[in-house]
């Protein structure tokens, strides 16, 4: 008897190990942070800058791009479909996705009003940044190009002009012909472009296609008749 009541024990031991060993496996090959590298919508590409999402070992999750968490939530994973929630966010009424891991990179895929979607990610160990991300400082304005003439000593005959991006999305721009000038910007969501929103001249509005190359930015209009040059710097200029 007590032999019998042993095997027993040691038989339901086993299999609740079994049990634990696998949904531990399963919870290894998604829980981590993950990169979106693409998004495919039918034929269409639609990816996110630096969109990121992070999967806990508690079943939740946090997702959002470059610096900025935007969403928070719970994830639950039953026969490779994945079901996501956020607690912020809007009620996702499509299937669940079907996921595959494979080492470092995952896919997801279902459809999703008559059309196939596929998201492959990566796995990454630290957030990623945008090339938004890296605008947020102090601009010194080097030149300025206005349909392919030079109107630097026009615009910042000093040289002291700046242009001051916050972390708050508000920008000030410093001794400007007309005073100083501040707004509101805006990162496009898919491409390097930034939207300025004027609180000073009745919310005038300009869109800029911008570039990053160490400390140089270059910011286009996107009519392309302006150019403008700075370089970064790390204390005002009075």
């Amino acid at each position: 008897m007590r032999t019998t009541i042993i095997k027993t024990f040691f038989f339901v031991f086993l299999i609740t190990l079994i049990n634990s060993c696998e949904n531990q496996k399963k919870e290894t090959g998604i829980v981590g942070l993950w990169l979106v590298e693409k998004v495919e919508v039918g034929e269409n590409s639609m990816t996110p800058i630096s969109k990121w999402t992070r999967f806990n070992s508690d079943s939740t999750q946090t997702s959002g791009n470059g610096w900025l968490q935007h969403s928070y939530g719970n994830w639950s994973l039953k026969d490779n479909r994945l079901q996501v929630t956020d607690q912020n966010g809007i009620i996702d009424t499509a299937e669940p996705f079907t996921i595959e891991v494979k080492e470092n990179t995952m896919t997801w895929k279902r459809t999703e009003e008559g059309q196939e979607v596929t998201v492959s990610l990566k796995r990454i160990d630290k957030l990623p940044q945008s090339e938004g991300n890296k605008l947020i400082g102090l601009w010194k304005l080097n030149r300025v190009t206005h349909d392919g003439n030079d109107m630097t000593l026009v615009i910042n005959p000093e040289g002291k002009t700046m242009m001051h991006l916050r972390w708050d999305n508000m920008y000030v721009q410093y001794n400007m012909p007309k005073g100083k000038q501040f707004g509101v910007y805006k990162i496009h969501a898919h491409k390097d472009e930034i939207q300025l929103v004027s609180y000073v001249n009745k919310s005038e509005f300009s869109f800029w296609n911008f570039s990053i190359q160490g400390n140089k930015l270059t910011m286009t209009s996107t009519d392309e008749k302006n150019i403008l040059e700075f370089e970064r710097i790390h204390q005002f200029i009075n």
